[in-house]
């Protein structure tokens, strides 16, 4: 097993530490949920445009020459993922947070385990396998960053971006698996095999963006453009939309900071 693909087992297995609560309780506390979703949100922008982004656009301006093709390259890659982000989120149903005009909600101020009625279980696996589904794009740009060895630390700051957010997306599977009557160990296990999507996708992408370097910004820019609408979609409404904005701001911030820290440590 490569580096990328480790790193990528090792972010999906963090959805099981978002499900390990819900083997003792039925529910947590929406501002702890909601700061940890900041948090996460944070780590992903940051990831996305400190380390996806700048990559990609590092070889526009190689040996002070611009070089238009290279910059054709970012910006359809990123137009690319961050269609292909959108056509997901169409296309797959899911649930939104409170207010979202595309999708059902629920009313602000409530528990997690709020977001699918009691006995709803078949509702309930249909959400794990949508946001299942959601991280496709996550593996993908972390095996982008493992690609080739100069960009091998954009691999580890995704990895850990990634993880956190899956710990989030382990709680939002978990909760309504318990409150649809699933046993805990039996919710905990489907939860846990979900992140196997991840170094799935790791391996594919890692395999696209080494196939041919000439492609590497391309696979960069698409991976951080999808990483970006996801945050900016899924992520940051879902943390602002339960009347602690607050909480869930200071978590993106200090998820950036976290980031822009390992991003200079680990270049």
């Amino acid at each position: 097993m490569g580096a990328g693909t480790l790193a990528a087992a090792i972010s999906g297995l963090a959805t099981s530490l978002g499900a390990l609560p819900f083997l003792f309780v039925r529910t947590l506390p929406r501002r702890t949920y909601d700061g940890i979703l900041g948090l996460g949100a944070g780590l992903m922008l940051a990831a996305a445009t400190l380390g996806l982004i700048a990559e990609a656009v590092s070889g526009v301006n190689a040996g002070g020459v611009f070089h238009p093709g290279q910059l054709a390259l970012v910006v359809s890659g990123f137009v690319v993922g961050g269609g292909l982000a959108a056509a997901m989120d169409r296309l797959i149903p899911h649930q939104h947070a409170g207010g979202h005009h595309q999708h059902l909600g629920h009313e602000p101020g409530h528990d997690v385990h709020d977001r699918v009625p009691a006995g709803s279980a078949r509702r309930a696996y249909s959400m794990v396998g949508a946001l299942s589904v959601h991280r496709i794009p996550e593996g993908l740009a972390i095996g982008a960053g493992f690609a080739v060895a100069r960009t091998s630390h954009l691999g580890i700051v995704l990895a850990i971006a990634v993880g956190v957010q899956n710990a989030c997306e382990g709680i939002v599977m978990a909760a309504p698996l318990r409150q649809g009557g699933v046993p805990a160990w039996r919710g905990f296990a489907i939860v846990g095999l979900t992140g196997l999507v991840i170094p799935i996708a790791a391996v594919i992408g890692q395999i696209l963006a080494g196939a041919a370097l000439a492609t590497m910004p391309f696979v960069l820019a698409l991976a951080g453009g999808t990483l970006i609408y996801v945050t900016s979609n899924e992520i940051i409404p879902e943390s602002h939309s339960h009347g602690n904005e607050g909480t869930a701001s200071a978590g993106l911030v200090a998820g950036f900071l976290l980031t822009m820290v390992l991003e200079a440590v680990l270049r």
